[in-house]
């Protein structure tokens, strides 16, 4: 039902190394140096654009890191209602008025990225992935792409969180202060759940609340989080994208051979 596109297990799909980039920016590169040469090449008006918005992106992410990053820290050695936003605003040197462009309270700001939408262009690509002139489905009318692009917004989500191992550590010392962050951190993932449900009806023209779109989003939401769990654990060398890649195979695996044939079923 949730088959992506066949390969051989040896080769597993879920495991093939894609990256997303900019490809006219990587098309046409402005420099390339090293200690020994330099090569200069001509530059399209769409690479600068993209050059541009990559450092106001960088930038935008590096503030917002640094609130959230203060505001976890002086909650963990204040409590929630031992700073103000003000004072909070202070540490990092931003005005409230920048604060609020990022985060509505003191507590979104700690709970941070786990809180955003998915990125836009990553969302995009998903919904339009349903709508591809010769896109293939199966014998439900499910395009066979499915669970590979979920895979994509979903390493694309993780990807914009930016989150390193400090970054947990730190989530978790602010947590183990205000225990009540976890439930905004629960209810972010079940949120979260929602609006993959929601994208996944939508892609594949079904009614709101489909039991293939509630089910396909459960297992990527659960496979996501176990796969969080596995990156921030202190013994991994593997990338989020690696971790939750072998969780899909396993998984598909699972289903594929040990399948357990319903009277019913769709």
């Amino acid at each position: 039902m949730f088959a992506p596109d066949p390969a051989p297990w040896g080769g597993c799909p879920w495991r093939a190394d894609l990256k997303r980039s900019c490809d006219e920016c990587h098309a046409l590169k402005t420099l390339h140096s090293d200690e020994n040469s330099a090569n200069f090449y001509f530059l399209t008006e769409s690479a600068k654009s993209c050059a541009v918005h990559g450092l106001r992106e960088r930038k935008r992410e590096a503030t917002r890191s640094a609130i959230t990053t203060a505001a976890r820290l002086a909650t963990a050695k204040k409590g929630l209602n031992g700073f103000t936003i003000e004072q909070l605003c202070e540490e990092v040197g931003v005005s409230r008025r920048t604060f609020f462009n990022y985060f509505p309270s003191k507590e979104d700001a700690i709970v941070g990225h786990l809180l955003d939408e998915f990125p836009a262009d990553a969302l995009a690509a998903f919904l339009a992935g349903g709508t591809e002139s010769g896109v293939e489905r199966d014998p439900n009318g499910l395009t066979t792409t499915l669970l590979r692009d979920l895979f994509e917004l979903s390493c694309a989500s993780a990807d914009e969180m930016n989150f390193t191992r400090d970054h947990i550590h730190d989530l978790i010392a602010a947590m183990k202060v205000e225990p009540q962050l976890m439930m905004k951190m629960v209810g972010s993932a079940e949120s979260r759940e929602h609006e993959f449900a929601a994208i996944i009806a939508q892609r594949e023209n079904l009614p709101p609340k489909d039991p293939i779109a509630i089910l396909a989003a459960t297992v990527i939401g659960t496979l996501s989080r176990l796969a969080g769990q596995a990156f921030f654990s202190e013994q991994n060398t593997l990338s989020y994208r690696e971790i939750l890649a072998n969780n899909l195979c396993t998984a598909q695996q699972l289903f594929v051979f040990s399948p357990l044939p319903l009277e019913g079923s769709r």
